[in-house]
């Protein structure tokens, strides 16, 4: 897991690249509903929806309370997954801990 750290940010400093040019280009999100009126766009975006899901009960389980996962779960749906990974480098030393404790 010591290349966790470093594939995180490249990850994330790729996706905020994209996601600047994306907003930059196209600020309307005409292109974002036309995609959902698609069946694959559909598919795409309860994709990502069953994710930041998936993450938010990850966060709560490794917070241990509701209180401290809820901020982290309406970041994930407003803003997306970058609040999944920025939450994983902060307490990337916690999931590690919690992980070896269950062993």
């Amino acid at each position: 897991m010591t290349s966790a750290k470093p594939t995180i940010v490249l990850y994330s400093l790729a996706f905020l690249g994209i996601f600047i040019w994306a907003v930059l280009t196209d600020p309307t999100f005409a292109g974002f509903v036309a995609a959902v009126r698609e069946p694959w766009g559909l598919v795409v975006t309860l994709d990502f929806v069953f994710g930041c899901l998936l993450l938010s009960w990850l966060i709560y389980y490794i917070e241990g309370s509701a209180r401290a996962a809820l901020p982290w779960a309406v970041a994930l749906f407003i803003v997306g997954n970058i609040v999944g990974a920025i939450y994983l480098l902060m307490r990337l030393d916690r999931i590690r801990q919690r992980l070896a404790a269950t062993t």
